[in-house]
């Protein structure tokens, strides 16, 4: 049987895990974001800005790799009984953008 503290202490725990992955998935998040729009203004820009592609190369690599783990972290930011809907939603949302962001790399 569990005592109250017990019961308080596990509750700490996951607002602890809430918040670190809170701060992380906003890390991620913001990474993100910058490389693939580093990765579309260079695919869909005037080409005088990047006109070798490094930077739809690299952007879209690195967006890849930070969309993932955004999607992997930001489910355990919410509520516990929220997780599976969240990775349900964030993993879908997440493999959408990849292929996208994979199709501008192949038919630049």
């Amino acid at each position: 049987m569990s005592t109250p503290g017990e019961q308080q202490g596990a509750g700490v725990g996951v607002l602890v895990v809430r918040v670190i992955a809170g701060v992380v998935a906003a890390g991620t998040g913001l990474v993100f974001l910058l490389t693939a729009w580093v990765a579309v203004s260079s695919r869909f820009g005037l080409g005088s800005e990047d006109p070798h592609g490094y930077g739809l190369l690299f952007g879209a690599a690195a967006a890849v790799v930070a969309g993932f783990l955004t999607a992997v972290v930001l489910p355990l930011a919410f509520p516990r009984r929220s997780w599976s809907r969240g990775y349900s939603i964030t993993l879908f949302t997440f493999a959408a953008v990849a292929v996208l962001l994979v199709a501008a790399v192949l038919t630049a």
